[in-house]
C-alpha cells in the first residue's frame, strides 16, 4: 500500500475508533476532548492535520477510571479493545491504548506499528495539580523524575512517548549503560505515578492537564481553558475540543500555530507510519 494511502487508512480507522468509544462514552454519561495534535487537525483542517498518525484524547481522571474499569468489564466495540500496562506491561506506556484487535488488522492487511499490533488511539487523564506554585514545581520534579526512571527501560522503543532532549536522553543512557533499571520495575515506577497522579483533584485545582503527554508540563493549563468544551467538526463528526482552544494550542505549540509549515509541525507526530 502507498505511504499516503496507509497514512489515510489509519486515519480513517483511527476515525472509526473514536466514533465507537464516543458512543460507548456518551451511553454511560462520559465524554472525552480531543488532545494536542488532534485539537489542531480539528481547529486548522477540520479533521486530521494531513501528515499525522495517531490519535489523543483526554479525559477527566474521574471518567477515565471509570472508562478503563467498564471496557475491561464490558464489550463496548467489535473490533477494538483498549489495553492498559496493569494487564499487559509490555505496551511499555503509563496510561492506556485503544488497539485494532490482531484478527481484525490481518483479516484488513494492516501493518502493525508497535510490537503489540496497531494502536490506534492514546487515552491520556485530565488531572488536578498543587495549588501553590512551590507545591507545583515539586510535583513537577517528581513526576519528571518518575517518568525519567520508567524511560531508563524503554528509551529504544520507538513507540514509547518521548519528553527528553538530546542531553537528558545521553542521561539515560548513561543510566541504562549502569544497568539502573536493574534496581526497579517499570510497573513499580508507573504505580507510583499513578499515585501521584491522582493526588490532586481537578475540583480543588487551579491548573489541570495531560501531564502524561509528550509535552509534560506545557499541557498543564488554567482550568477555565479547558472548561466543559466545545464541540468542532472533526472528519465527518464533531468532537469536544478544550473550551479556549486557541490559547490551549498556544500553550502547547506556540503564538503562530495556526501559521505552521508542515515541517514544524511534524515534530509533533510520533511517526507510527514507517
Amino acid at each position: 500500500m502507498e505511504k499516503n494511502n496507509q497514512l489515510r487508512a489509519l486515519q480513517l480507522l483511527e476515525l472509526e475508533a473514536l466514533t465507537e468509544l464516543r458512543s460507548f462514552c456518551k451511553k454511560n454519561k462520559m465524554d472525552f476532548f480531543l488532545r494536542g495534535g488532534s485539537v489542531m487537525g480539528a481547529v486548522k483542517y477540520k479533521g486530521f492535520v494531513p501528515w499525522d498518525d495517531d490519535a489523543d484524547i483526554a479525559i477527566p481522571r474521574k471518567d477515565y477510571d471509570r472508562l478503563i474499569e467498564l471496557t475491561s468489564k464490558t464489550k463496548w466495540s467489535t473490533n477494538f479493545y483498549i489495553l492498559s500496562y496493569k494487564e499487559n506491561p509490555e505496551i511499555h506506556c503509563y496510561f492506556p491504548r485503544v488497539l485494532l484487535k490482531e484478527e481484525v488488522r490481518k483479516k484488513r492487511g494492516l501493518p502493525k506499528n508497535n510490537k503489540l499490533g496497531l494502536t490506534v488511539i492514546d487515552i491520556l487523564p485530565i488531572d488536578g495539580t498543587p495549588n501553590s506554585s512551590i507545591k507545583r514545581n515539586i510535583y513537577y520534579f517528581l513526576t519528571y523524575m518518575y517518568r525519567a526512571l520508567a524511560g531508563v527501560w524503554t528509551m529504544d522503543v520507538e513507540e514509547t512517548v518521548n519528553m527528553h532532549d538530546s542531553k537528558k536522553r545521553m542521561i539515560l543512557k548513561f543510566l541504562r549503560k549502569v544497568r539502573v533499571n536493574k534496581l526497579y520495575s517499570q510497573v513499580s515506577i508507573y504505580n507510583k505515578l499513578d499515585k501521584l497522579y491522582k493526588k490532586y483533584s481537578i475540583e480543588k485545582s487551579n491548573y489541570i492537564g495531560t501531564i502524561t503527554g509528550s509535552l509534560y508540563k506545557k499541557e498543564i493549563l488554567s482550568k477555565e481553558f479547558w472548561g466543559n468544551g466545545v464541540e468542532m467538526d472533526f472528519e465527518n463528526q464533531r468532537f469536544l475540543v478544550p473550551s479556549y482552544y486557541d490559547e490551549y494550542l498556544k500553550q502547547l505549540y506556540g503564538e503562530n500555530y495556526m501559521i505552521y509549515t508542515p515541517s514544524s509541525e511534524e515534530q509533533y507526530a510520533k511517526k507510527h507510519v514507517k
